[in-house]
């Protein structure tokens, strides 16, 4: 496997992490789990590749499709060969690049064409034509540039909410949190389903649960005990369950031979 990561430009810094092109190698499939994160991503698959991968309805990805904000792992197989692009939406930005409440598409896949209100043809043929992945990847740049134009304003209590989830990586109750915004529990619940497509408390644990696996990854040597006290958990079973609950996954296996095939 041979992969790249595109950050994004500044001009779409709060809309756009960056793009990811992935290729396969030409003598076996990649498989892949992939972990919840709060980002959205809308995946352009290149040369017909066939990715076999399922929403949570057991509908097969389309060749060019969005998928929104999850709340657990999914699971792909990316063809020998094959080549995607994966563009990563931060959450408070996604609803603004693709122009519909992310509530719709939360733990779904949709055709790209049935969700965007001026789908990207041409950047569809260029995807699937002979150019590199860099010159896709400014085309694909510029086209949300072009949506974030025509496709409403930020969101400022939604942006404030994310952030101090982040700055404190997960590790904070709801009712503060609406506290931070001057906002109810309620109304911002409904702010944060609709614009993030997950509702602040389970975004928090999935804010948390991410560092715990960036911990997990780069600090291989510090004990699973000692790493669940550091990122929130009250002990290593908390944290063990909540790996399984979000992810699939064991503490473990992040330092094992199935690592690489974690993302």
């Amino acid at each position: 496997m041979d992969s790249h990561w595109h950050p994004a430009p500044r001009p779409l810094a709060g809309i756009l992490a960056g793009i990811w092109s992935v290729h396969a190698s030409r003598e076996a499939t990649l498989s892949a789990r992939v972990l919840p994160d709060g980002t959205s991503c809308v995946v352009f698959q290149r040369d017909g590749t066939v990715l076999r991968s399922f929403d949570d309805a057991g509908r097969p990805w389309q060749a060019t499709c969005v998928s929104g904000p999850r709340t657990g792992p999914f699971d792909f197989t990316l063809g020998a060969g094959g080549r995607i692009l994966i563009v990563q939406l931060v959450p408070e930005g996604a609803m603004r690049a693709i122009g519909v409440p992310m509530s719709s598409l939360a733990n779904r896949v949709e055709r790209l064409d049935a969700v965007v209100e001026t789908p990207p043809t041409p950047i569809v043929d260029l995807v699937q034509g002979d150019v590199d992945d860099r010159a896709c990847v400014r085309a694909i740049e510029q086209w949300i540039m072009d949506c974030v134009r025509t496709t409403g304003t930020r969101c400022d209590v939604t942006d404030a909410a994310v952030d101090e989830v982040v700055r404190r990586a997960g590790c904070v109750r709801v009712e503060d949190l609406a506290g931070h915004v001057h906002l109810s529990r309620r109304h911002l619940g409904r702010l944060m389903r609709e614009r993030i497509g997950i509702a602040p408390k389970l975004f928090a644990r999935i804010t948390r649960f991410q560092r715990a696996v960036r911990l997990g990854r780069t600090s291989p040597t510090v004990p699973w005990a000692r790493l669940a006290l550091d990122t929130g958990y009250a002990d290593q079973a908390h944290l063990a369950r909540e790996f399984g609950e979000l992810g699939g996954i064991r503490p473990r296996d992040l330092r094992g031979d199935a690592a690489a095939t974690i993302w």
